[in-house]
């Protein structure tokens, strides 16, 4: 590597002989030993003593240097190269690739069955500091999951509304409301970060009935959770508040194993996943496919963002 310091090669010293004059004194004698003893950093002579010599032309001493200048600014990024940041390594990157078994498929059965067994005890997530809660907006953003989550489904539609509309229209209200309290809140596509964590997570939908019968709301939390007794205490508060709020009727007879065993809670398969650890729901907001429901849903979504924030509110007051 080459260093560029901003000094030239020092001349190499020639004795001359001094001119010879009348009153010419014979040449000093060598100084004393005292004086070859450099005991501080050495001054600069007076002009008018440069020409003295201070020992024998035999051993006369290279003529002073001048004192090195400062390498000019452009040189100093000549030095050293940076060096080259490799990219960081993706979280993801070791996620199962293989796609979920086709109902009926040899042995589907029993992968499904070991699919929702419960996870293993967790340690609640609960640091100290301002709480945080992810607010899922179901079904946004669908065209940009990664690879490990296929293709999800586009969701219901009503009222000349896609569901990812009223799910990311209500989220966002519910998120305005928590921050007003101080809580720090992210708004999430349907594609969570790798191993989410956060005080709470609910995944916000609105459901839909081909029939055009079913209307209601319901809430439930992981089939497999890792913290059964706390997640049933979030849909307990969550079911009461939202009920109390809004006045829609409850439909827990229709909570299906795609709520229970819904995507983003699955952590076992899934990096882009809430992590094991924290508290999570879902929450079918009501059915885009009755008429009643969408006087809510579309109508008036600054309530139903009033019960989801009540609800939130409420259990992040039972944590410890």
């Amino acid at each position: 590597m080459l260093l560029l310091c901003g000094c030239t090669a020092a001349p190499v010293a020639v004795p001359r002989q001094l001119p010879v004059v009348a009153d010419a004194q014979p040449a000093p004698t060598p100084a004393p030993a005292v004086a070859a003893e450099p005991s501080a950093p050495p001054t600069a002579a007076p002009a008018e003593l440069a020409a003295q010599p201070t020992a024998p032309p035999d051993q006369a001493a290279p003529p002073a240097q001048p004192a090195p200048q400062s390498a000019p600014a452009e040189v100093a990024p000549q030095v050293t190269a940076a060096p080259q940041v490799p990219p960081l390594a993706d979280p993801c990157s070791d996620a199962p690739r293989s796609p979920l078994p086709a109902p009926g498929a040899p042995g589907a059965q029993d992968f499904f069955r070991g699919f929702r067994d419960p996870f293993p005890p967790a340690t609640l997530y609960n640091p100290l500091g301002e709480k945080r809660v992810g607010l899922q907006a179901g079904h946004w953003k669908n065209d940009e999951v990664p690879a490990e989550l296929g293709r999800l489904q586009a969701g219901a539609t009503g009222g000349g509304k896609q569901e990812w509309e009223v799910n990311l229209d209500v989220a966002q209200r519910a998120a305005t409301l928590l921050a007003a309290n101080g809580v720090a809140v992210d708004v999430l596509p349907a594609t969570v970060p790798p191993h989410y964590q956060a005080n709470v997570f609910v995944a916000i939908h609105a459901d839909g009935d081909p029939a055009g019968r079913a209307n209601g709301f319901k809430i439930a939390r992981p089939g497999f959770s890792a913290l059964p007794d706390v997640d049933d205490r979030l849909v307990t508060v969550m079911n009461d508040a939202y009920e109390a709020t809004t006045g829609l009727p409850r439909d827990d007879e229709h909570i299906s194993l795609r709520m229970r065993y819904y995507y983003a809670f699955n952590a076992r398969r899934y990096c882009h996943s809430v992590a094991t650890g924290v508290p999570q729901a879902i929450i079918e907001m009501g059915y885009l496919t009755s008429a009643s429901d969408r006087q809510w849903l579309i109508g008036n979504p600054d309530q139903l963002a009033r019960g989801i924030a009540a609800g939130i509110t409420d259990f992040l007051a039972t944590l410890p």
